[in-house]
């Protein structure tokens, strides 16, 4: 999952793509979904999977 790729899911347009980063930011927090990559250093291209995964 990527910022883009939930915008898409929930139909949600560019211009909001700041409240899906707080919606990724509070799930990471909350431990429900971790980075794919945690040595990736960009913040653009930032990966994510379930926790489980």
């Amino acid at each position: 999952m990527t910022n883009t790729s939930l915008r898409e899911r929930f139909k949600m347009s560019e211009r909001q793509r700041s409240q899906i980063s707080l919606v990724i930011k509070n799930t990471l927090e909350a431990g429900r979904i971790k980075l794919k990559d945690p040595d990736n250093i960009s913040t653009k291209f930032v990966e994510y999977i379930p926790y489980w995964g």
